[in-house]
C-alpha cells in the first residue's frame, strides 16, 4: 500500500511539472553584426510552481538578465535581451536553444531562430533624381528590415560632397539627408549616375556600402577612364548607360607610330585611321542597353623597348670607356706542379698600353695564405714589400700598342680546397701631368685538395 502511494505521488508530481509552459514574443528576429544591436524576447511562463528560475543559453549569444528570479506560483511575463558576443562569427539564419531552468526541479528547452545580417544587408543608400538647376542635393539611407539601429556613424562621399554624420534609423525607415554643395560645381557636373560611398564604423572595422547618386535625367551615358602602370601601361575606358533607353556609344584612343607597335586591345577597333604621326582608334557600339557597360582596355608594353634602349646605353658607355682606356691590365693564373707536391700557382700579368703613357708602375698584392717563390721570370720586380705583401715593377714609359708580360709563382705547403681568390693588380701611370690608376680583373682558382709534404 505504501509503495502504491509513493507511485501515485510521483505521477502527480510529474503531471504538475509537465504543466509548466513557455511561450515567446519578440520585437524582431534580426541581429546586426558589428553594431549595437539586440532582440527583446518576452517569455510568458504559465502553470509555474513556486520556486527559483533562470534562463540561459549555451550558444554564442548572451541573454540578459542572467540572474535568478522568483516565480511565486502561476504565470509571469519577463523580458530578456539577446545580443551577440564576440565569438559569434556567422551570417544568415541561426537557430539556438535557450533553457528555462526551474532550479532542482526541471528544465524546458526551446529553440529560437534569428537572422544575423550585416549593415550592407539592411541599409540601402541612394537618391532620387536631382535637378542641377535647383541647387539642392539630398540622398537617403533606407532601412529595409524590421530592426532599429542607433548611433550609426558614417562618412559619406561622392563627386559632390564629403562629410560625416551620426544618426538613428528605425525599422523600415527612410532617413533623408540634405547636403550643402557648391552650386557652381553642381551645375558643371555632367548628368548621370555617380557613386555614393558610405563608410560605416563598426566593431569589426569599416563596412562600406555603395549607392547611386542620380544627377539630372534618368538617362544618358557615363564615361570613366583609368590609367595605371609604368612599363606596362594599361588604359581602361568604360561607358555605362545609366538611363532607361537604348543608346549608342563611341570610344576613341590615340597612339603614336612608336607606341602602337607595343599596344594590344581587348576588343578589335571598328575604325583605325592614321593622322600624321598619330594613329586614331575608334570603337562603336550601336546598341547599349540600360545599365549595360562597354569597356575598352588597351595595354602598352614598354618592357622590351625599355630594356633594349637600356642595354644599348650600357653598351655605348662600355664602348666609350673602352676607347678612353689608356692602359689595359689582365691577370691570369694556372696551377703549377712541384717536385714536393706543394700547392703552387703561376700568376701572369699582361700590361698593354693603348696610348702613350709615362712613369708606369705595376703593383700586385699576394694573399697571406701563400708565399712568393724567389725565382722570377725575365723581368724581376723592383720591390717586394713583405709587410704589405706587395710586388712592385717600375716600368717607366710605354708607347701606344706596347705590351709587357710579368709572371711569378706563389706556393703553400698547406692544402688548399675549393675556390682560391686573388686580388686585382694595380697600375699607376701619368698622362698629361695627371696621375691615373687602372685595376686588373680579379681572378679565382678552383682547386681540389692538394697536400704538401
Amino acid at each position: 500500500m505504501g509503495k502504491l502511494a509513493f507511485f501515485l505521488i510521483g505521477i502527480l508530481c510529474l503531471s504538475l511539472v509537465s504543466a509548466l509552459e513557455v511561450s515567446e514574443q519578440h520585437d524582431t528576429d534580426i541581429l546586426v553584426s558589428g553594431v549595437d544591436s539586440s532582440i527583446t524576447l518576452t517569455l510568458s511562463i504559465t502553470n509555474a510552481s513556486g520556486g527559483t528560475y533562470n534562463v540561459y543559453t549555451l550558444a554564442e549569444l548572451t541573454m540578459n538578465p542572467s540572474a535568478m528570479f522568483i516565480i511565486p506560483e502561476g504565470s509571469i511575463e519577463k523580458d530578456f535581451v539577446i545580443s551577440a558576443n564576440e565569438n559569434l562569427d556567422v551570417e544568415g539564419y541561426y537557430t539556438f536553444t535557450y533553457t528555462l531552468n526551474h532550479r532542482d526541479v526541471e528544465k524546458i528547452n526551446n529553440k529560437f531562430t534569428i537572422q544575423i545580417l550585416s549593415l550592407g544587408d539592411i541599409l540601402e543608400v541612394s537618391s532620387d533624381s536631382i535637378d542641377p538647376e535647383s541647387g539642392k542635393v539630398s540622398f537617403y539611407v533606407e532601412n529595409k528590415e524590421n530592426v532599429r539601429l542607433e548611433n550609426l556613424f558614417a562618412q559619406f562621399s561622392s563627386i559632390l560632397f564629403d562629410f560625416e554624420k551620426t544618426f538613428d534609423i528605425g525599422p523600415h525607415e527612410k532617413v533623408e539627408i540634405p547636403v550643402v554643395v557648391d552650386v557652381g560645381k553642381l551645375k558643371r557636373t555632367k548628368a548621370g549616375v555617380y557613386i555614393i560611398e558610405a563608410n560605416f564604423q563598426t566593431d569589426k572595422g569599416i563596412e562600406k556600402i555603395e549607392g547611386n547618386l542620380y544627377l539630372g535625367e534618368k538617362k544618358g551615358i557615363t564615361s570613366t577612364e583609368d590609367s595605371s602602370g609604368l612599363l606596362i601601361r594599361t588604359q581602361i575606358v568604360t561607358k555605362i548607360n545609366v538611363g532607361n533607353i537604348v543608346e549608342g556609344v563611341e570610344v576613341k584612343l590615340k597612339r603614336n607610330i612608336f607606341s602602337r607597335l607595343f599596344t594590344s586591345f581587348n576588343i578589335e577597333p571598328t575604325i583605325t585611321e592614321r593622322k600624321g604621326l598619330m594613329i586614331e582608334y575608334t570603337w562603336i557600339k550601336e546598341r547599349l542597353n540600360p545599365t549595360e557597360a562597354y569597356i575598352v582596355k588597351s595595354k602598352t608594353n614598354y618592357v622590351f623597348p625599355f630594356f633594349t634602349i637600356l642595354f644599348a646605353i650600357i653598351a655605348l658607355l662600355g664602348f666609350k670607356r673602352f676607347t678612353q682606356t689608356k692602359i689595359e691590365v689582365k691577370k691570369s693564373v694556372h696551377h703549377v706542379k712541384t717536385k714536393n707536391g706543394e700547392f703552387a700557382l703561376k700568376i701572369t700579368l699582361t700590361l698593354k698600353a693603348k696610348k702613350s703613357v709615362e712613369n708606369v708602375t705595376l703593383i700586385d698584392r699576394v694573399p697571406a695564405i701563400v708565399k712568393i717563390y724567389k725565382k722570377f721570370g725575365l723581368i724581376k720586380p723592383d720591390k717586394i714589400d713583405a709587410t704589405s705583401r706587395r710586388i712592385h715593377w717600375n716600368i717607366g714609359d710605354l708607347q701606344a700598342g706596347e705590351e709587357r708580360v710579368f709572371n711569378y709563382v706563389v706556393y703553400s705547403k698547406v692544402g688548399v680546397v675549393g675556390k682560391f681568390s686573388l686580388p686585382e693588380a694595380l697600375t699607376v701611370f701619368e698622362k698629361n701631368e695627371k696621375i691615373f690608376e687602372v685595376e686588373s680583373n680579379k681572378v679565382f682558382f678552383m682547386s681540389d685538395q692538394i697536400k704538401g709534404n
